[in-house]
């Protein structure tokens, strides 16, 4: 289990370094400024993907655990060419189930805990960092909410689980933040 959670670790934080220059580039663009590599903002955003990516990982696989998007069916089930046995149907009920799990609990752990692990690597007070949650826990959401449930229902109807937290990440390049 360590070797695949290392690896989409190791994926995300690349992916999520790529999307802070990525953002970095387009700020000054818009701003009609420079590019100038603000290298303090890239570490933390990185380090935040490398604290957060595997407790991401093990929530997906956790919940692919307790609600299957699939389940092997007598009727269902077909071989293919090499004689392996193709996905069986979608089971709808856990796919719902799982989407709602996750935005309501998952979407909740994961905005407060990238609001606290960023404030802690900025350097800021537990006070600093609980104002913050409270100002902008509401607005992450509620903006979240305009992409991850479309995120989800892909994920976990087209993506096979042991990719989950990639897409999770490419979506939006940070998790959900």
């Amino acid at each position: 289990m360590a070797a695949p959670v290392a690896k989409a670790t190791l994926q995300a934080a690349l992916i999520n370094a790529g999307s802070n220059v990525l953002a970095q580039g387009i700020k000054a663009y818009r701003a009609d400024i420079p590019f100038n590599l603000d290298t303090e903002s890239l570490m933390q955003f990185t380090t935040c993907a490398f604290i957060i990516s595997p407790l991401g990982y093990l929530w997906l696989g956790t919940l692919e655990s307790w609600f299957p998007s699939r389940a092997p069916d007598a009727k269902n089930v077909q071989t293919d060419k090499k004689g392996d046995l193709s996905k069986s149907s979608l089971n709808v009920t856990n796919t719902v189930a799982k989407i709602v799990i996750d935005q309501v609990i998952g979407g909740t752990w994961n905005t407060v805990l990238f609001i606290v692990t960023m404030g802690m690597l900025r350097g800021l007070d537990y006070d600093t960092i609980t104002r913050q949650i409270q100002a902008e826990f509401l607005p992450l959401m509620l903006a979240g909410l305009k992409l991850w449930p479309l995120v989800s229902i892909l994920n976990f109807t087209v993506v096979p689980a042991d990719r989950r937290l990639l897409s999770d990440v490419w979506m939006n390049g940070s998790g959900r933040n």
